[in-house]
């Protein structure tokens, strides 16, 4: 690319990032620039397309960003039906803490039902701002255990223009949450006609995982404005565990115990345990890969120029999903009477066999998997005002967004009074899994408990930009936002009143206003400085200031070496502020050289250990986590035709907020916090409760700003275009993340972790050391075809092993073939894991596979007919 061939933000994309550190996607630009023109434009004239970046208007781009922009074509061709599996494979994404639909149905501290979350690099779904046009959106009202996340099951496919992805640290731009980077989905706008694209699709295997969707397209266009409108409607079925060969790795157990021994049922024949004395219970047969789902949504973008200069836009968003998750039959564990009238004959011989009749105890399931019902609607509503000034441009908007969710519990979560007293006047049989009862005594156990979420975001923001001292671009803007987030489960579970539900409430709100500036500075023809700097302020835990510092020094005209430094924060949650209670059990080691042993009484000294009960709360003198990015890079322009960026990026992540019972624990032993004999005179405050020995029994305890993590590695990104005179032009890319390191530390007493390259924690949570994709697309006269793969490395199998040590690296590959029927119809077949090739084994996982990486959903194919009118 010639360097007087420049690249500039339009005004549109005045909420969008630019040019702090470099970009990594050129071509990508490019080939954008030249999709949304249409045609070439001369080489001497200006480009100015929306670019997530900065807040500068009318600056050089060209090498700028750490920048990947998608089509919405580009999604559609490698056959991904929702945003969030798109971003599931993404090279930059594809670690911990982003997570899909799938599963979901663990309680409050677990996966929301139906929702999906992004995190960049690894650093978590709260480390990662989600923009919608350049503004932020409403978080869910619901947690991902204890990280806020936006919702980007919420933003519906068809609606979009494009993605762009900022890998770079951006709180000097966008405040909060930019740690890891950005991603912003622009929605189509100033579309003139009107488009009908239907689509089904299913897998190859039996079974019936079908999907459909249809998308209605419009624009309304006078002589001053323009409407477009997208109507879409997405229909998914359930895919279960039992519609794939999985292999479970673990089984559960049931098992009667009368007179001091076990005893297998007969339900179970010889499938047994334990030396015939359990029925094996296979309890992940019964969970779903993946949930139903069912999504309407429309999205209006409208513009209308108003003379002298100025621009009056709106848009607005509203999106419903409804569906159900799905998880295995509840477990519990009941005693009844020896005589009661359900007991069957073989328990009752065996009990009388001493002579008495004594209680028996039974540790079961219930008779139906566990489901809940979500149903989720978003809004999101903004208007502003746009124009020129001289030689300086400004704009202004107020923005309002809102989450509301409902989860109800229809199937499988049974009322522990309700068991008990169907138990005591015998109604209830705990027996044969419980199937021996009629629908009506089933029914009878549920406990509905709905749980209600709502989250509002209201905002006001305005820049102004131009050009001081000749050469020196400058934005100067502020903002004003408001936030409330509430998460209402039932009273019932929230008092442990549910088997196999545990549930707290959080209620928070608080009120946030920023100032920023951005400086563009030419230091030389070939160097060029930008610097920003952003002042935060809350309501609830004060100010932070984040700057950040770009170079970019154009080697030739077309290779640009680049650098940026930059610091971010993230402010503490809404739910980590006001988390209601949430009680657990923990103990502590007593000793001489153990440090809480001063909170060891006679109990304690004698047992070596102490449990206590603990209590969570929410903490409102939490601090912001603070970070810093480093990035090194190289944009090289080989030829018209070959393109290539690497990029070195490293982030220091630290006050990571995250429960830590030893902060209050050492409060405790040091002093510093109350340490009674009585709950009550506590007054609230987080501290320890001793009994008449001396020893612990309860500690109140909550979030605190304890934990930290860093990683590094290279981004790399490879695009050729080759144009033959009777082939048709064919297009290659080659793109990855190799990270080099990754340590967390959960609190400061723990030691650092290598996480890299590994299965980890409980949720089995992956973080591959290289993921890759590759691909070419070709296009002849009517006909187009694309060829990709995606290349996960192989990672070492979790703590939970036992056959395993190496889960092996996965090649999976998609294609297209698409047939333009005429000028205004196409069709389009996209297949993903064209080879139906199956996750490779992982012997932690219950489910014999990295889930969180990979996936059991087989060869899917979708078939798409669009028509233009």
């Amino acid at each position: 690319m010639s360097q007087h061939k420049k690249m500039k933000l339009s005004k549109v994309g005045m909420a969008t990032l630019f040019a702090l550190f470099g970009s990594q996607q050129v071509y990508a630009q490019q080939v954008y620039a030249q999709q949304a023109e249409a045609t070439e434009q001369d080489e001497a004239t200006i480009e100015k397309i929306e670019v997530t970046g900065s807040r500068l208007k009318g600056v050089d781009m060209e090498g700028a960003n750490p920048l990947q922009i998608f089509s919405r074509d580009d999604l559609a061709k490698k056959g991904y039906d929702s945003v969030s599996a798109f971003l599931r494979d993404l090279p930059q994404a594809s670690s911990a803490g982003t997570f899909t639909e799938n599963g979901g149905v663990a309680g409050n501290d677990g996966t929301p039902a139906g929702a999906a979350g992004v995190s960049l690099r690894g650093l978590g779904s709260s480390s990662t701002l989600v923009l919608v046009n350049g503004r932020r959106v409403a978080v869910d009202s619901f947690t991902n255990g204890f990280d806020s996340f936006v919702n980007v099951n919420a933003i519906p496919m068809s609606a979009l223009e494009r993605v762009e992805i900022l890998t770079d640290g951006a709180s000097s731009v966008y405040g909060s949450d930019a740690i890891a980077g950005v991603i912003n989905f622009i929605l189509r706008k100033d579309y003139e006609g009107h488009e009908l694209s239907a689509s089904y699709g299913d897998d190859t295997a039996s079974g019936d995982f079908s999907k459909y969707n249809l998308t209605y397209t419009g624009g309304f266009s006078t002589d001053n404005s323009n409407t477009t409108v997208v109507i879409d409607y997405f229909d998914k079925n359930a895919l279960f565990n039992t519609d794939r060969p999985i292999d479970v790795t673990f089984t559960s157990s049931t098992r009667v115990s009368i007179d001091g021994n076990d005893y297998a049922e007969p339900w179970c024949g010889s499938a047994t345990s334990n030396g015939g004395t359990r029925c094996r219970y296979d309890y992940v047969s019964e969970r779903a890969i993946q949930p139903d789902s069912k999504a309407v949504g429309a999205t209006i973008n409208h513009t209308y120029r108003l003379g002298n200069e100025r621009e009056f836009f709106a848009e607005a968003m509203l999106q419903q999903n409804t569906g159900s998750a799905y998880d295995s039959a509840a477990a519990f564990d009941v005693r009844v009477d020896g005589d009661a009238s359900f007991v069957p004959a073989w328990a009752q011989a065996i009990d009388a066999e001493d002579g008495d009749v004594n209680q028996i105890r039974i540790r079961s399931r219930f008779p139906e998997r566990r489901i809940q019902d979500y149903d989720s609607q978003s809004y999101r509503l903004l208007a502003g005002l746009r124009g020129e000034l001289g030689e300086w441009s400004w704009e202004t908007a107020a923005t309002y967004g809102k989450t509301d969710n409902e989860i109800t519990h229809v199937s499988g979560y049974m009322g522990i009074d309700k068991v008990a007293d169907a138990l005591a006047d015998s109604s209830f049989n705990p027996f044969n899994l419980g199937r021996d009862n009629s629908d009506s005594v089933i029914a009878g156990l549920r406990e509905i408990a709905p749980r209600l979420g709502e989250s509002d975001v209201y905002s006001v923001d305005f820049n102004f930009s131009g050009t001081l001292f000749a050469d020196i671009s400058a934005v100067f803007g502020g903002e004003f936002r408001g936030e409330e987030i509430s998460d209402n489960p039932a009273e019932v579970a929230q008092s442990g009143g549910i088997f196999a539900l545990g549930a707290s409430d959080a209620a928070a709100d608080r009120t946030q206003y920023a100032f920023y500036n951005e400086l563009n500075i030419p230091l030389t023809d070939k160097l060029d400085a930008i610097a920003a700097l952003r002042y935060d302020h809350y309501s609830d835990f004060g100010g932070d200031i984040n700057p950040k510092l770009s170079l970019r020094y154009r080697l030739s005209d077309d290779l640009i070496l680049r650098s940026s430094w930059s610091t971010g924060f993230r402010a503490p949650s809404l739910s980590q502020l006001g988390a209601g209670t949430s009680l657990t059990a923990n103990y502590i080691d007593c000793g001489a050289n153990q440090p809480f042993d001063a909170l060891c009484g006679d109990f304690g000294a004698t047992s070596g250990e102490l449990e206590f009960d603990q209590e969570t709360l929410g903490n409102k003198n939490l601090d912001a986590e603070s970070s810093e990015a480093i990035n090194i890079g190289a944009s090289w322009n080989l030829t018209e035709d070959l393109q290539f960026t690497i990029d070195y990026w490293k982030y220091t992540h630290e006050d990571i907020v995250d429960v830590d019972a030893n902060t209050t624990l050492r409060a405790c032993v040091a002093g510093t916090a109350p340490v009674v004999s009585d709950e009550a005179d506590l007054n609230g405050e987080f501290g320890c409760v001793i009994d008449g020995g001396n020893d612990l029994v309860f500690l109140r305890t909550g979030f605190f700003n304890v934990g930290s993590q860093e990683t590094d590695g290279v981004d790399f990104k490879l695009n050729y275009k080759l144009i033959t005179s009777n082939a048709g032009e064919f297009k290659f890319n080659l793109a990855g993340t190799r990270t080099l390191s990754y340590e967390r530390q959960i609190t400061q007493d723990s030691p650092a972790e290598d996480l890299l390259g590994k299965l980890s924690g409980a949720s089995e949570i992956a973080r591959p050391e290289f993921v890759a994709d590759a691909g070419t697309e070709w296009r002849l006269e009517n006909w187009n075809a694309s060829l990709g793969a995606h290349y996960i490395s192989s990672l070492g199998d979790g703590d939970f092993k036992f056959d395993n040590e190496t889960v092996d690296s996965w090649l999976t590959y998609n294609a297209s073939l698409g047939y333009d029927i005429s000028a205004n119809q196409s069709l389009l077949l996209s297949i993903r894991n064209l080879t139906d090739k199956e996750p490779p084994y992982a012997s932690s996982p219950t489910n014999g596979y990295a889930s969180s990486v990979h996936d059991w959903l087989g060869r899917n194919w979708t078939l798409r007919y669009s028509v233009k009118f």
